[in-house]
This record gives C-alpha cells, structure tokens and sequence, in this order.
C-alpha cells in the first residue's frame, strides 16, 4: 500500500491530526510499516486537493491551533479500491542481515556481538508489540493477525539467532 492508501485506512474510522497519525506509524505500524513524520503532511495536503480528505481547523486556548483530517466518501471509496487492488511482494531492507552477509570478514568474537546485540533488540520488539496488544481497545481480527504475525516472525528471528550464537560460541572454544 502507498503511504495515501494508508493515511486514508487511519482516517477510516476517526478524524485525526497530524500528531496522532504520526503516532500510529510509530507505535502500531512500527515492525510493518516504514513511514515518516515529513511524509505526513505533504500527503494529507495532496489527499485534500484531490477531494479524499477534508480539513477543519480546530482553535485552542494557549496552544497552537491544529487541522483535523476526516475521510470524505470519496475516500473511503478510494481507500477500499486500495485494500482490494494487487498484494505488492513484500520488500526487507535490513541493515543486520547485511552485516551478517558480509560477516565472514569479521572475527567470531564480533560476530557474536551483533548477533547478541540484534537477540535483545528484538526481545525489546517483542516486548512492545505484546504491550501494543494488549493496550488496544477494540482491536478487529484482522488487526490482531498483522501483530501476532509480527510477534512471531520476531521471536523466530530471535531462535535462529540464538542457535548460532551458540554454533559461534562452539567455534571459539
């Protein structure tokens, strides 16, 4: 999905500022989806020139005044289309799995080192994820299916990471 497909799925449901979909990207779509604060607001102001989104603004005593964002029909329609277009293959960009590619130019004590480091790493991933899960209110079958995948394909992760720490660990003795 492109990063308007997915602000239009945030706005789906309820209307929201700029902060709070930020907020989303980094709490709930965090081991999923890649976005940024600076992509957020270009794409809001592309979606409301082209009629999917509208904007209100909203005044507040001693703070700024800030713009809320709600779906138009049109968006939700587009947003729909979205969801039921073409499955785009999935794409990894790993920064860790290019060190451990490249690895065998490093000594085993190194080695090592990343591979610990990445284990707790993703222990924390877990951790949050498990806390996102069981903090959120509400949460829809399919919302549940994209966290218990993410929690799983991480704990894995950490599995195989753990049996060759331990190959590592053989080598050195």
């Amino acid at each position: 999905m492109q990063n308007r497909d997915v602000i239009l799925g945030v706005l789906f449901k309820n209307d929201r500022n700029g902060y709070e979909i930020n907020e989303i990207f980094k709490t709930i779509f965090s081991h999923f989806y890649d976005a940024t604060y600076g992509m957020i607001y270009p794409t809001l102001k592309k979606l409301e020139k082209e009629g999917l989104v509208s904007k209100r603004k909203v005044v507040q005593e001693g703070r700024p005044n800030k713009n809320v964002y709600s779906i138009t029909a049109e968006g939700k329609k587009t947003f729909k289309e979205s969801l039921l277009s073409k499955v785009s293959p999935e794409m990894r960009k790993s920064d860790f799995l290019m060190r451990m590619y490249f690895g065998e130019y490093l000594q085993s004590t190194e080695v090592i080192k990343i591979l610990e480091e990445e284990v707790e790493a993703k222990g924390m991933l877990v951790k949050q994820l498990q806390e996102n899960l069981k903090n959120w209110e509400h949460m829809s079958l399919t919302q549940e299916i994209s966290f218990k995948v993410g929690i799983q394909q991480y704990r894995d992760e950490i599995n195989i990471l753990e049996e060759y720490i331990k190959k590592y660990q053989k080598t050195e003795k």
